[in-house]
């Protein structure tokens, strides 16, 4: 992104004056997100000089903050650790990606094709485990079934 509209962007979020420090740079960060899609390095260096904070106050935001994203990823895959869905099989699904995809939750494949996260509960319960690609619930999910669906996604 380039640094003109970076600056653009601090400059029209400091108009408002009701807004904090951090709920100017949330609120920067969150516009970036929506218009390249994540928020790289170089560009969290350049909101963390026009805001006159350090990088990694930026990047605790971005970490804390589930919309934000440090990486670009093509599909996102959250596991479901609710209780319930831990009971029928949700450890050992996350506990399976997490090898498949060589990466912990909030981290992103070296490919920049996944994006792994968890998720407190998807309020399908009963047809648990359960894991969400990309917004969509896939229901009672076989760790035999991971290789074929990453696979599939890859393509």
């Amino acid at each position: 992104m380039d640094n003109a509209i970076l600056q653009e962007l601090y400059d029209y979020y400091k108009e408002d004056h009701s807004l904090s420090q951090s709920e100017l740079i949330i609120a920067m960060l969150t516009r970036i997100q929506e218009t390249v899609g994540y928020v790289s390095k170089d560009v969290q260096e350049e909101v963390a000089r026009l805001t006159g904070v350090n990088r990694g106050y930026v990047a605790a935001i971005i970490k804390n903050l589930p919309h934000l994203h440090a990486q670009a990823f093509r599909h996102e895959i959250r596991v479901c650790i609710s209780d319930r869905c831990k009971a029928r099989g949700g450890s050992d699904l996350l506990k399976k990606l997490q090898k498949l995809l060589k990466i912990k939750p909030g981290q992103v494949t070296k490919d920049g094709v996944f994006l792994l996260n968890t998720e407190y509960c998807m309020h399908n319960c009963m047809h648990g485990p359960n894991i969400k690609i990309d917004g969509r619930i896939y229901e009672n999910v076989q760790i035999s079934q991971l290789p074929q669906l990453l696979e599939k996604l890859r393509h």
